[in-house]
């Protein structure tokens, strides 16, 4: 009888202790502003790369627009990006401007090719860095004290195709 009492025992205390662990667990991959971790996924990262930007937006006097951020599937590179008057915005890369050029005249945005998701794709292809299978993170940037600031922002019509073209999860 004792040796019966102490597996329940033991047993129970198991189930207790693997409980904690799952509560842990739970918490930290639960809060939305917990930096990832190394080995986080792609679409983590980019969102988190891409509220940290609109952060920074924020901090440095911007009210509007939004920051995306491209991570690659293996993970290791990520370009940041902003949405930005015309004059203002980087350069296309040729495979990106293919892209937008091939979206019907009727779907286009009116900001068309202004977006930070062109920039972000152009300066990894840029540099070499094959976009393709990856993630994309969009984070509105508001006034302080507004409650949509960081919130995800999706695809505009001209992003789509791009985000398409390209094979990249969105990030929510």
């Amino acid at each position: 009888m004792g040796k019966n009492r102490t597996g329940k025992l033991a047993a129970k205390f198991a189930r207790e202790w693997v409980r904690d662990v799952k509560k842990v667990k739970r918490r930290r991959r639960g809060d939305p502003t917990a930096r990832p971790t190394r080995n986080a996924s792609p679409p983590r990262q980019a969102s988190h790369r891409a509220r940290e930007e609109a952060d920074r937006q924020q901090r440095n006097g911007r009210t509007n627009g939004t920051a995306e951020a491209v991570t690659t599937a293996d993970g290791r590179h990520t370009a940041v990006s902003v949405s930005d008057h015309p004059n203002n915005i980087y350069p296309p890369h040729r495979e990106v401007a293919r892209v937008l050029d091939s979206v019907p005249q009727n779907l286009r945005a009116p900001w068309h090719g202004n977006c930070a998701l062109p920039q972000s794709l152009s300066r990894l292809l840029d540099q070499g860095i094959d976009p393709r299978g990856g993630a994309v993170g969009a984070a509105r940037i508001r006034a302080p004290g507004n409650p949509g600031h960081g919130a995800h922002n999706p695809c505009c019509n001209s992003c789509v195709s791009l985000r398409n073209e390209f094979d990249l999860r969105e990030a929510l």
